[in-house]
């Protein structure tokens, strides 16, 4: 299931970046395109960063009950929303929060951001997954601004990004390799 986020756009606005359907209808794979013109139609986008947003319970005063994809813990969190206010990491059901958020590929978007260091002065010890060796490797953190490749400790980083490369190494573990006649290598069980 594909999410996608309401947005004003022109009537120019570039045709293959925007689609004017419901939200369940569409799949939404290019960044916002505002375009030149003034006219205000609905267009639907794909937000990437909905799960990057903290819990925002919004400034109302109602208990509905939602969830939240919390990155910290890398799981979908119940909290209570005010009504009005807040962000788009907000869903109506445990379901939906996971079909947005939960990663879907081998690797979990966040480890496959770049090292970034962030803008401020500090100097505090972390940890990112390296894409090349497939490793978590330190790193020394700003304190401020950077990825979401960004660790507190070795394990935690390797427990979200290579949690998939440890079961596929183990599988593999118990196979001999060979040669097949087109040079292709091929598993057999030990």
């Amino acid at each position: 299931m594909e999410f996608c986020t309401l947005a004003l756009f022109t009537l120019f606005s570039s045709f293959y970046n925007v689609l004017a359907l419901s939200p369940k209808a569409v799949k939404c794979l290019l960044q916002v395109d505002e375009g030149p013109c003034r006219a205000d139609l609905e267009r639907y986008y794909y937000n990437t960063i909905t799960q990057k947003f903290p819990k925002e319970e919004g400034t109302c005063r109602a208990l509905f009950s939602r969830y939240f994809f919390n990155m910290t813990t890398m799981q979908c969190e119940p909290f209570y929303y005010g009504g009005c206010q807040g962000n788009s990491n907000r869903f109506q059901d445990l379901t939906s929060c996971k079909e947005y958020c939960s990663p879907k590929k081998s690797v979990p978007v966040l480890c496959l951001d770049p090292l970034d260091k962030g803008s401020c002065s500090a100097s505090i010890p972390r940890f990112y997954y390296n894409t090349a060796t497939k490793m978590c490797d330190e790193f020394i953190y700003s304190g401020c601004g950077g990825s979401s490749n960004n660790f507190v400790t070795r394990q935690s980083c390797m427990d979200v990004c290579a949690r998939r490369g440890k079961k596929l190494t183990s599988q593999v573990k118990g196979r001999r390799k060979r040669r097949n006649r087109n040079n292709r290598i091929t598993f057999l069980q030990a």
